[in-house]
C-alpha cells in the first residue's frame, strides 16, 4: 500500500464505465513517453518482429488490446460492486431491524413474554440441577453428602490449625483394660506380665513371670470382675512359684489351662470358682512357650490341647472328665525337635444365635459373635471332626490332624528372599455354618499367615474321616500339598516392616500388628480398610534359633506369640505396662464412638455407609440375614437422634467462628446433604431440628439451602412456620419470585391455603395465587379477578400483570394447567372455564371506574385509555364494548386478540346466556361482541397515533369478519380493508394480507363486492398485496392477470403454478391443499376450469408467458414445463422478441435437466426439477445449442464452467468454438482449442489474458495517461488483478505440464511463459509500478521453479543470455541465482534424506539376516 503513487492519493477510486487506456489518437501521442502506454504502430511492429523471431505465443504487457483491457476493468469491478452492494444491503437490512427495535410502537409478543416468565418461574431439570449445583447437583447422594461433610472438616481442621482434632475410632476400637490393668499394678510380686488370652465370655486371662494368673469376667449384671490365681509350688518342691509363660481357653471358656517356665501345665476350672482340674508334672523339661486348646467333639466332653516348649518338644494331650471334678490325661509326643513358637486350634463351625441376628440389626456386633457351637454333623463339619490345629515354626507352619490319627496334612514354608530372622503369624477364618460348602468329602479352610509384609491367604484342604478310613484301607498315598494360595500380597515397607501378630476377626476383616506399633485392618482381598497406631508395643520374649554346620552357634529372636490373641470379634495385646483389648464394631458402635470423640464427620460418614451397606467390614452375618430395608430404617433413626446435638454443639455461642457464613453454610450443606442422601427430607422440619436452626444465627444459610430442593421437587411440602420463616427471609431480600417458585413446586393441598393466598396477594405472587385456587379449589374467577385488579394498582395498564392474565385465560381454555401446564384439565371442567372466561369479560363495569388519577401509568396504555374514553363520551353508540374487554384489547391488542380468537373458535354464545340474564335483554353473540369492541379498540388507537396497536386490531376484526363470525357496517367494512391496506407496520404484513383476503372472499361468496373494488385493487397493487390483488382478478375471470400477481408474491413462492395447476386439473382444490403446497389463500379458493375453457386458457397462457417470464423466470419454466412439456418450440418462439429472456428460461428448464432427482411425491407436489426428470423428450439439442450460445452473449464468466460441466457433452464442440470466438470468450475458446490438440493456440490466449490483467494492474500506476473519473479503491482494484494474473499464469503454466510432452514445440511453449513475464518486467520501470513488478518477480519465480526439472537449466540460460542480451538483467541473474540455489539446496536435503532411508534399510536387513541365521543354527541342533 505505501508503494501507491501520489496520482491515487488525491482520489483512489476508478470508474468501471470509463475505458481505462486512452482511445483518442491525442491521447496516445501525449501519452507515447509515458512507460505503459504504446500506440498501435508500435505494436504492430513488435509483433512482427516477434513472429520473426519464432516466438509468436508469448505476448508482453504493451500488445495487450485495448477492448480487452476495457472489458477486464469492467469484469473486476463488477465483482467488487457486487461485494459492496451485498454489504451495503446488509446494512441497510441491519438498520431496518435496528429501527423495528427502537420503534415506540412496537407491538411485542405479550404471550410468548409472559409464558417465558412462567418458565422460569418454574424451571425445567436443566435450570434446576444448575441451581442445585452448589450443593451437588440433582442425584445427591452419599458422596455428595461425603464432600460436604469433608468440606466441614477441612473449616474445622483450618480453625483449629490441626490435622486430627479428634481421637480416631476405626473398625476395631482398642482401649485400655483399665480393671485388669490396676490389678496387675496393686498385687505385690505380680511381676512383669508374660502372656495373655481371650476367651468366650469376654473371659480374659493375663500370666505374670510371678506365678499370677489374673482373670477378668463378666458379672450377672454385665459387669467385669478380676480374680487373681495362683499355683502353689508342688512341681519341683522349690519354694518359687514358676513364671507363667503361656494362656489358653476352653472353647466355651470354662477352662483354663496355664504353661510354666518349669515345663509344667495346670488346668484351671474357671466357671465359678477357680478351682485347679489337673496338673501335669515332668512332661516338659523348659518353658511352655505355646498352647491351644481343641473345641470339644463329643458327648463324652474330651478335650484335645496341644503344647510346646522352647526345646522343641511338642505334646498332644486328652483331658477327659470322668465326673466329680476328676480329669484323666493321656499325653502322646508329636515330636521333639519341632520348635513350635505358637499353636492355634481351627475353630468350631457356629451358626448365627438369635442375639446375634438383633445386635446385627441394631448395628452392633454382638460380643459372643462366633461362640455358639453348632450341632457336630460328621457330613457337614469335616474340620471339627478331624480336629485341625495349625502350628507355628521359626521356618514354616505345619497343619496337623489329631483324628483319627495324628499327622501332618500340609506344610507353609517360607516364601524365598525372606529373612531369616522373620518368624511367621497366622490364624484360623472363623467358620460360620451358613458359609461352609463341603465337595466330595473335602472342606476347604482358609487360614491367613504371614511373613514379615508378605501376606498369604491360603485354603486348606480336609478330608472327611471316613474318606480317610477308606483311602488307608486300599492302601492309597495323598498326594501334594493340602494347601493352596488363594490371595497373596504386600504391605508399604514405608508404612510396616515386621508382623507381629494377626487376628481374622470375622470372614471381612484381618488385623495385623506390626513392630511398629501399626494396627493395619484389611480384607482377605488385601484392601486397606484403616490403620491405626498403638502407642506401646506387645511384649516379647526371645527364642532361642541354633545354627547347624562347620560352625554351631545360636540366636535370639524376638518373638510376641502368646502376647497378642483373639477370640470372636475381641483382640488383646499385652505390653509391659498395661492390657488393652480391642472389638470389631458394628456401624452403631462405630457412629456413637466417633461421636463421642467430636468425630462427628467421621460418624456421619459411617452412617451414609451403613445405609447403603458400605461399610468396610460389612457383613459379619451370612448375607440371609441382612434386610437393606431395615438397616436403612435404623440408620435414619440414629440420623434424627444425631443431627440435633451435632447443630447445638457446631451453633453454640461457645462454638468457634459460628459468626462466621461460610461456616453457617458448610452446616447447612451437612445437614441437608445427609437427609437428602437418606431421601427423607422432609424429617428435617420437625420441631427438634428445625427449631435449632430457626433460633440460630444459621437460619439465612439454612433457608437458602432449602429453596433448591423445592426446585428440583425433591421437597413437596413445608409447615406453616417452616414457609413463614421462608417467605420473611426472602421478602427482606426484595425477592418475591423466588417464594413463588417454591409455591409452583409444592404439594399445594398440604399447604395452608389461607396463609398461602395472603402471602401470595401481598407479594405480587398471582401465577402461584392462581395455581393454588384453581388446584385445589377449582376457582378460576378468582384469580382473573385478581389478576385483573393487579394491573389496574398501582400502575394503571401494568403489561407484566396484564400478559399474565391473558396467558392464565389461553392455557386454561386449552385445558392445560397454569402455570405448570402439567397434565390436564377435564373436558367439563374446561367447558365451565371457557364460560366464566367470557362472563369475567362481559361483565357489566363501567368504563370510568377503572382509571384512578392517583395510579401511576403506563403510557401508551394511558394515551390509548384516554382516546377510548373520549370517543366514548363523543359517541352516539348505544352499546359500548365492556370495560374489561376494551381495556384488555387497549393494553396489550395482539395477545388480547390472540386469547379472543382461542375463545371463539369453536364455541359462542349469546350476552344473555353468557351473563345468566333471565330476560333476553341482548341476543348479541360473543363473537359480535367482540368485534365490535374490537373495532372501538382500533379507533382508539388511531386517535391516539398507535399504528402497531391498531394494525393488530384491525387484523383480528378482519379475521372475525371474514370467517362470518361477526357482521359490520359496509362503510365500517370498506374502511376496515382500506385500514388494513395502508397501515404502515412492516412485521404483520402477511397477516393483514390474509385478513383483507378473508374479508374479500366472504363479500364475493355473498356477491356483494366491494362499491370501490377497483380502489381496493389499485391499493391491494400498490401495497404488494399479491392474494388480495389477485382475489379480485379471480372474482371477475381475469386468471392470466391472477397468475401474473402470483408469480410475484415472495412468501407464497407456489401461489402461480399451484394455481394453474388446479385451473387445468392436475392439483386437487381447497383451502388445505394450498396450505400444504405454501400456495396462500387466495389460490386455496381456486376452482377447475370448465374442460372447454381449457385449451382457450391455455392459448392465452403461452401468449403469455414472456409477461410472465419478466416477473419470475422459475414460474414461468415450471408452468411451462408442467403444462407444455411438448411445446417447448412454442415456449422458445413466444420468448424470441426477447434473447434475454430464453437465456434465462433455457438455465431454468436445463439447470433442473441436470439435477438428480429421488422425490416420491405426486405428480402435484413436484419441484421443477422433478417435472424436467419425468419429461423424458424434454430437452433437446436445439434447445442446449441455443442455450449455450445465448450464455456466450449474456452471461461470458460462466461459459467454461458449464463446458467443464456434465452438461455440454452432447454439445459441437466446433460449434461451440465458433460461438465463444464469436462473444470473445476468450478462456472457453482455449479449453475447446486445447481440448482439439491446439495447444500453442491456447496457449496463446491465456498468455495474451495474462498480458492484458498485468496492463491494467499497470494502468493503475501509470504517472500520465488517461484520466480516470474514480469510484473504486485502487487497492481493491489491484487486489481482484492479482487474483486475476495468478489464475491465468496457473492456467497457461499447468497447460504446459499437461501437454508440453506431446507438443512439437514444448520448451517453446515453456518460453513463452517465461518469456512473457520477463517482458512485461522490461517493459514497467521507475518507482511508480513497484507494486506491479513485485508480483511479476513472484511470477517469475514461480514459473522458474515449474520449469526446473522439466526444462534443462544450460537451455534456460542460454535462452535468456541469446534473447535478452542486450538489457540489463541483473535483477534477473539475482533472481535466478536465488531459485537455482533453492532448487540445489533442496535436492542435496532430498539426496541427504533417501540416502538416510538406504542406510536404515540395510540396517535391517541384515539383522533379519543374522536373525534368520540364528533360526537356521537351532533348527540343525535340535534335528541332531
Amino acid at each position: 500500500d505505501e508503494m501507491s503513487s501520489d496520482d491515487d492519493s488525491e482520489d483512489d477510486n476508478v470508474r468501471v464505465d470509463d475505458v481505462m487506456v486512452s482511445s483518442s489518437e491525442d491521447e496516445l501521442e501525449e501519452s507515447a513517453n509515458g512507460a505503459g502506454h504504446f500506440d498501435t504502430t508500435e505494436r504492430e511492429m513488435t509483433r512482427e518482429r516477434r513472429l520473426a523471431e519464432g516466438l509468436s505465443l508469448s505476448c508482453s504487457m504493451s500488445e495487450a488490446p485495448d477492448d480487452e483491457v476495457r472489458a477486464l476493468v469492467r469484469k473486476v469491478s463488477a465483482r467488487l460492486e457486487e461485494v459492496d452492494g451485498a454489504k451495503e444491503a446488509e446494512l441497510e437490512r441491519d438498520a431496518e431491524r435496528a429501527d423495528m427495535r427502537d420503534a415506540e410502537d412496537l407491538d411485542e409478543d405479550g404471550l410468548a413474554i409472559a409464558a417465558a416468565r412462567e418458565k422460569a418461574l418454574m424451571g425445567d431439570r436443566s435450570n434446576c440441577a444448575g441451581e442445585t449445583s452448589k450443593i451437588g447437583g440433582w442425584d445427591y447422594g452419599v458422596e455428595e453428602a461425603q464432600e460436604a461433610l469433608r468440606a466441614f472438616m477441612e473449616q474445622i481442621n483450618t480453625r483449629s490449625n490441626a490435622a486430627n482434632s479428634y481421637a480416631h475410632v476405626g473398625a476395631v476400637h482398642v482401649a485400655n483394660a483399665k480393671g485388669m490393668t490396676d490389678a496387675i499394678m496393686d498385687t505385690v510380686d505380680a511381676g512383669r506380665p508374660m502372656c495373655c488370652a481371650v476367651g468366650a465370655g469376654r473371659r480374659v486371662a493375663v500370666g505374670t513371670d510371678g506365678g499370677f494368673i489374673f482373670l477378668q469376667r463378666e458379672t450377672k449384671d454385665k459387669d467385669t470382675e478380676v480374680s487373681c490365681l495362683r499355683t502353689a509350688n508342688n512341681f519341683a518342691g522349690l519354694s518359687v512359684t514358676p513364671s507363667v509363660t503361656s494362656l489358653c481357653f476352653s472353647e466355651r471358656g470354662e477352662w483354663l489351662l496355664a504353661g510354666y517356665d518349669d515345663g509344667g501345665l495346670a488346668l484351671w476350672d474357671i466357671k465359678r470358682n477357680p478351682t485347679i482340674l489337673k496338673t501335669i508334672v515332668g512332661a516338659h523339661r523348659t518353658p511352655v512357650v505355646a498352647l491351644s486348646m481343641l473345641p470339644v467333639l463329643n458327648a463324652s466332653g474330651a478335650v484335645d490341647a496341644i503344647s510346646s516348649e522352647e526345646g522343641g518338644l511338642v505334646i498332644h494331650h486328652t483331658f477327659s472328665p470322668l465326673g466329680m471334678g476328676v480329669i484323666r490325661v493321656k499325653s502322646t509326643s508329636l515330636g521333639e525337635r519341632t520348635f513350635v513358637i505358637a499353636a492355634q486350634a481351627m475353630p468350631r463351625a457356629h451358626y448365627t444365635s438369635a442375639a446375634e441376628i438383633n445386635a446385627h440389626e441394631n448395628g452392633i456386633i454382638s460380643p459372643t459373635w462366633g461362640e455358639t457351637p453348632s450341632t457336630f454333623d460328621a457330613a457337614k463339619h469335616v474340620a471339627d471332626g478331624a480336629g485341625i490345629v495349625a502350628l507355628c515354626t521359626m521356618n514354616a507352619v505345619l497343619i496337623m490332624r489329631l483324628h483319627p490319627r495324628a499327622e501332618v496334612i500340609a506344610k507353609i514354608v517360607r516364601p524365598p528372599n525372606t529373612d531369616m530372622k522373620v518368624l511367621p503369624v497366622m490364624c484360623w477364618s472363623p467358620r460360620n455354618v451358613d458359609d461352609i460348602v463341603v465337595e466330595e468329602d473335602v472342606e476347604n479352610c482358609n487360614l491367613v499367615v504371614v511373613w514379615g509384609s508378605s501376606v498369604y491367604v491360603l485354603a486348606v484342604k480336609v478330608e472327611a474321616t471316613r474318606a480317610l478310613q477308606k483311602m488307608n484301607s486300599e492302601h492309597d498315598k495323598r498326594s501334594g500339598n493340602a494347601s493352596q494360595v488363594l490371595k497373596s500380597w504386600s504391605f508399604d515397607s514405608n508404612i510396616s516392616v515386621g508382623a507381629v501378630a494377626v487376628a481374622w476377626l470375622t470372614q471381612g476383616v484381618i488385623c495385623v500388628l506390626s513392630d511398629r506399633q501399626k494396627l493395619h485392618v484389611c480384607t482377605p482381598e488385601g484392601v486397606n480398610i484403616e490403620q491405626m497406631s498403638l502407642n506401646e508395643p506387645p511384649s516379647s520374649r526371645e527364642i532361642t534359633r541354633t545354627s547347624h554346620g562347620q560352625e554351631v552357634g545360636s540366636e535370639r529372636l524376638q518373638c510376641w506369640n502368646s502376647t497378642v490373641t483373639m477370640h470372636g470379634v475381641y483382640l488383646a495385646i499385652l505390653s509391659p505396662s498395661r492390657l488393652r483389648l480391642g472389638k470389631l464394631l458394628g456401624w452403631r458402635e462405630r457412629v456413637h464412638a466417633k461421636k463421642n470423640a467430636n468425630d462427628w464427620v467421621g460418624a456421619f460418614e459411617t452412617l451414609l455407609q451403613a445405609r447403603d451397606q458400605k461399610v468396610a467390614v460389612w457383613p459379619i452375618l451370612p448375607k440371609k440375614f441382612n434386610d437393606s430395608e431395615l438397616t436403612k430404617k435404623k440408620t435414619l433413626e440414629i440420623l434424627i437422634e444425631l443431627v440435633p446435638k451435632f447443630l447445638i454443639q457446631s451453633l453454640s455461642a461457645r462454638a468457634p467462628q459460628v459468626d462466621n457464613p461460610v461456616h453457617q453454610d458448610a452446616i447447612s450443606r451437612v445437614v441437608l446433604g445427609l437427609f437428602l442422601a437418606f431421601d427423607a427430607l422432609e424429617l428435617l422440619y420437625s420441631p427438634t431440628i428445625f427449631g435449632v436452626f430457626l433460633h440460630s444465627k444459621c437460619e439465612s444459610a439454612f433457608l437458602e439451602r432449602i429453596v433448591p430442593h423445592v426446585m428440583s421437587d425433591k421437597l413437596r411440602a413445608l409447615p406453616v412456620e417452616v414457609m413463614q420463616a421462608l417467605v420473611d427471609h426472602y421478602a427482606a431480600l426484595g425477592d418475591a419470585d423466588v417464594i413463588e417458585k417454591c409455591v409452583l413446586h409444592m404439594d399445594v393441598e398440604s399447604l395452608d391455603l389461607n396463609q398461602v393466598a395472603r402471602l401470595c396477594k401481598q407479594h405480587g405472587m398471582y401465577s402461584a395465587f392462581a395455581h393454588v385456587f384453581t388446584r385445589v379449589l377449582n376457582d378460576f374467577t378468582t384469580p382473573m379477578e385478581t389478576m385483573f385488579n393487579a394491573s389496574l394498582t398501582p400502575v394503571f395498564g401494568d403489561k407484566t400483570r396484564v400478559r399474565q392474565l391473558l396467558l392464565f385465560m389461553l392455557e386454561s381454555m386449552r385445558g392445560k394447567p397454569f402455570p405448570t401446564g402439567q397434565g390436564e384439565l377435564s373436558k367439563d371442567l374446561v367447558a365451565r372455564v371457557h364460560m366464566e372466561i367470557m362472563k369475567f369479560l362481559f361483565a357489566p363495569v363501567a368504563l370510568d371506574s377503572l382509571v384512578n388519577t392517583t395510579h401511576d401509568m403506563d403510557r401508551r396504555v394511558c394515551i390509548a385509555w384516554h382516546a377510548a374514553m373520549q370517543l366514548a363520551s363523543n359517541s352516539k353508540i348505544l352499546n359500548l364494548p365492556p370495560a374489561r374487554l376494551l381495556y384488555l384489547l387497549l393494553a396489550e391488542p395482539k395477545a388480547s386478540s390472540t386469547v379472543l380468537m382461542e375463545a371463539i373458535k369453536d364455541w359462542d354464545a349469546s350476552e344473555s346466556e353468557i351473563l345468566n340474564l333471565e330476560e333476553a335483554s341482548s341476543e348479541r353473540m360473543g363473537s359480535q361482541i367482540i368485534a365490535e369492541a374490537a373495532v372501538f379498540a382500533a379507533k382508539a388507537c388511531g386517535e391516539a397515533d398507535l399504528p402497531t396497536s391498531r394494525s393488530s386490531l384491525l387484523i383480528f376484526t378482519a379475521s372475525i369478519v371474514g370467517a362470518g363470525r361477526a357482521a359490520v357496517a359496509q362503510s365500517v367494512e370498506e374502511d376496515l380493508l382500506e385500514a388494513l391496506v395502508c397501515a404502515s407496520t412492516v412485521n404483520d404484513k402477511v397477516d393483514r394480507e390474509e385478513a383483507m383476503v378473508s374479508i374479500l372472499g366472504r363479500r364475493i361468496d355473498e356477491g356483494t363486492m366491494p362499491q370501490n373494488a377497483l380502489n381496493v385493487l389499485k391499493l391491494a397493487s400498490e401495497a404488494h398485496f399479491v392474494q388480495a390483488e389477485a382475489v379480485i382478478q379471480m372474482a371477475h375471470g381475469d386468471h392470466i392477470s391472477a397468475i401474473r400477481a402470483f408469480a410475484a408474491d415472495r412468501h407464497y413462492y407456489t401461489a402461480a403454478t399451484h394455481y394453474a395447476d388446479v385451473l387445468l386439473g392436475k392439483a386437487e382444490p381447497g383451502m388445505l391443499r394450498a396450505q400444504q403446497s405454501n400456495a396462500g389463500p387466495a389460490v386455496g379458493r381456486a376452482q377447475p376450469l370448465d374442460p372447454k375453457d381449457i385449451e382457450s386458457f391455455r392459448k392465452k397462457l403461452l401468449e403469455d408467458m414472456p409477461a410472465i417470464l419478466h416477473i419470475s423466470a422459475e414460474v414461468c419454466a415450471r408452468i411451462a414445463v408442467a403444462h407444455f412439456p411438448e411445446a417447448q418450440p412454442e415456449v422458445l418462439r413466444a420468448l424470441s422478441p426477447e434473447p434475454m429472456l430464453q437465456f434465462q428460461y433455457l438455465r431454468q428448464v436445463l439447470e433442473a435437466a441436470h439435477e438428480s432427482s429421488e422425490s416420491k411425491y405426486s405428480p402435484y407436489d413436484m419441484t421443477l426439477t422433478d417435472l424436467v426428470c419425468a419429461t423424458n423428450h424434454l430437452v433437446t439439442s436445439e434447445m442446449n445449442e441455443l442455450y449455450f450460445r445465448l450464455m456466450c452473449q449474456f452471461e461470458p464468466q460462466g461459459v467454461l464452467r458449464f463446458l467443464l460441466s456434465n452438461a455440454a457433452h452432447e454439445l459441437d464442440s466446433e460449434k461451440c468454438l465458433s460461438y465463444c470466438q464469436e462473444f470473445h470468450v476468450n478462456d472457453a475458446v482455449a479449453h475447446l482449442l486445447e481440448h482439439s490438440g491446439r495447444f500453442e493456440e491456447s496457449l496463446s490466449i491465456y498468455l495474451q489474458n495474462y498480458s492484458t490483467t498485468i496492463r491494467a494492474m499497470a494502468q493503475l500506476f501509470a504517472p500520465s495517461g488517461a484520466q480516470w473519473a474514480k469510484t473504486a479503491s485502487t487497492d481493491s482494484l489491484m487486489k481482484g488483478f492479482t487474483i486475476e494474473a495468478n489464475d491465468a499464469l496457473n492456467v497457461a503454466v499447468s497447460l504446459c505440464r499437461r501437454v508440453a510432452g506431446q507438443a512439437e514445440r514444448g520448451d517453446e511453449m515453456w518460453w513463452s511463459c517465461l518469456d512473457s513475464i520477463i517482458r512485461s518486467l522490461d517493459e514497467l520501470s521507475g518507482g511508480a509500478y513497484a507494486r506491479v513488478r513485485a508480483v511479476l518477480h513472484e511470477h517469475l519465480e514461480d514459473a522458474l521453479r515449474v520449469m526446473l526439472g522439466r526444462v534443462d537449466n544450460a537451455q534456460i540460460l542460454e535462452m535468456l543470455v541469446s534473447r535478452h542480451g542486450n538489457r540489463d538483467i541483473s535483477e534477473l541473474r539475482k533472481l535466478l541465482s536465488r531459485v537455482f540455489s533453492n532448487c540445489s539446496l533442496e535436492r542435496e536435503f532430498l539426496k541427504a534424506e533417501g540416502s538416510s532411508v538406504a542406510e536404515e534399510a540395510e540396517k535391517k536387513a541384515e539383522e533379519d539376516s543374522k536373525i534368520r541365521r540364528r533360526g537356521r543354527r537351532g533348527t540343525q541342533r535340535v534335528l541332531k
